[in-house]
C-alpha cells in the first residue's frame, strides 16, 4: 500500500490515513487503533530516522504478520528527524506481538535501506504505487 504525495500537514494525519488503509484491506479491526498504536510509539522517540527517511511502527495484537505501507513527501513532511532533515518517505510497519522476531527484521530492513539515501530518490518520485514498488525491487536488488 502506497500513499503517493498525500495532501497531510503533519505526521498525526499520516498515520490517520495509513490506519484508513489497514482497515480498509482488513488488516486492522480499527484505524484508530493503529494511529493510537503509533502515536504511543513516537512518544517514546522520534521515528524520523535521518536522511529524509521515517519508519513508523507499532505492534497490533491479533495482527498475525507484519504488513507495511509506504508514503513520499517530495516537498517534504513536517516530522521530527534526528537529522532535522525534511521526511520526504515515509514506511509504516505494523506488526504483531506475537511475531517481534518479524518486526525487528523488517526494521532493521528499512534501516539499512535508509542509510542509502541517495538511492532513494526513486522511491520519492515515484508517479504511482506501481512504480514504488518497480523502484523499491531494483533497490534491493542492488
Amino acid at each position: 500500500m502506497v500513499l503517493i504525495s498525500p495532501n497531510v500537514g503533519e505526521r498525526a494525519e499520516l498515520f490517520r490515513r495509513f490506519g484508513g488503509l489497514f482497515e480498509k484491506a482488513r488488516l486492522v479491526e480499527s484505524s484508530e487503533q493503529v494511529v493510537t498504536r503509533l502515536l504511543e510509539r513516537e512518544a517514546i522517540l522520534s521515528t524520523g530516522i535521518g536522511g529524509g527517511v521515517a519508519v513508523p511502527h507499532a505492534q497490533i495484537p491479533g495482527l498475525g504478520r507484519l504488513v507495511m505501507a509506504a508514503s513520499t513527501h517530495p516537498d517534504g513532511l513536517q516530522y521530527p528527524a534526528l537529522d532535522d532533515q525534511p521526511v520526504r518517505l515515509v514506511f509504516c510497519l505494523l506488526g504483531d506481538t506475537n511475531t517481534a522476531a518479524d518486526h525487528l527484521a523488517g526494521l532493521a530492513r528499512l534501516a539499512r535501506l535508509a542509510r542509502r539515501s541517495s538511492a532513494l530518490e526513486p522511491l520519492v518520485e515515484a508517479a504511482n504505487g506501481d512504480a514504488f514498488l518497480v523502484a523499491l525491487r531494483q533497490l534491493e536488488r542492488d
